[in-house]
Formats: C-alpha cells, structure tokens, sequence
C-alpha cells in the first residue's frame, strides 16, 4: 500500500493514494484542480451519491475555510471524508456535518486532520 502524497494532501501516517485518484479525466470546466476523486457512501444524499467523482482544490491553509461548503477531508482514523464544514463550538475542532439527515454531525480535531480540499465539482453518471 502506497502511503504515497498526492499534491501534498495528506501527511505522516495518511495521505490519498494513487489508486484513490481518479485521474484520467480531463474536463476544461476543472483547470484549477488539483485531483478527482470517487464519493463513497450515502452521507452526502442528495449532493453527492455513491460513485460520484468529486473535483477537489487543495487548501493550503486551514484558517480560511468557507463555512458551509463541502470539502474532502483526510483523518489519521477515518480515513477520507466528505462533508460540509462548519465552525465548531469547541476550540480547535471542525464541525462535519453530512447532507443526508440519518447522519448527525460530530467535531473532528483539527490535529486529526491531515488535509482538506475544497469541491468545486462534480461528475455523475446514471
């Protein structure tokens, strides 16, 4: 298993994996990303299903992060995470907070955090 950074996402124990990447699609509309990567799961529904492919933009510097929006999130523990960031209540931690209502959302220490990525796309197929 390769513990191999892809663009500098992740870092120490966790990072994206090469075979995690979708990278053999080119969409002009996605110049400014900087991997694709496929959704798993039903936390998302209606946003994003299963097998959606999300195009990601690192962000480089964790202090800005829009409220609201959806982000790829790397964790030492749970691996790769899809949610909409919001402002925890507690201090350094992020709320993750999933579209579908059956998921609660919960905190996540921002130390457990090993990258973040901002979507700004998605490819779905029927």
């Amino acid at each position: 298993m390769s513990q191999d950074a892809i663009a500098g996402f992740g870092n120490e124990g966790f990072s994206i994996k090469e075979e995690d990447i979708q990278g053999k699609y080119l969409v002009p509309d996605f110049n400014s990303i900087d991997f694709m990567i496929r959704v798993k799961g039903s936390s998302m529904y209606p946003k994003y299903s299963s097998g959606d492919i999300v195009a990601c933009r690192i962000i480089q510097e964790s202090a800005f992060i829009q409220w609201n929006k959806t982000y790829v999130i790397a964790t030492r523990e749970q691996g790769i995470l899809c949610k909409r960031l919001r402002k925890s209540e507690l201090a350094d931690h992020l709320l993750a907070v999933s579209d579908n209502k059956d998921y609660p959302p919960f905190d996540i220490p921002r130390e457990e955090i090993t990258g973040i990525a901002l979507i700004i796309g998605t490819i779905r197929l029927e």
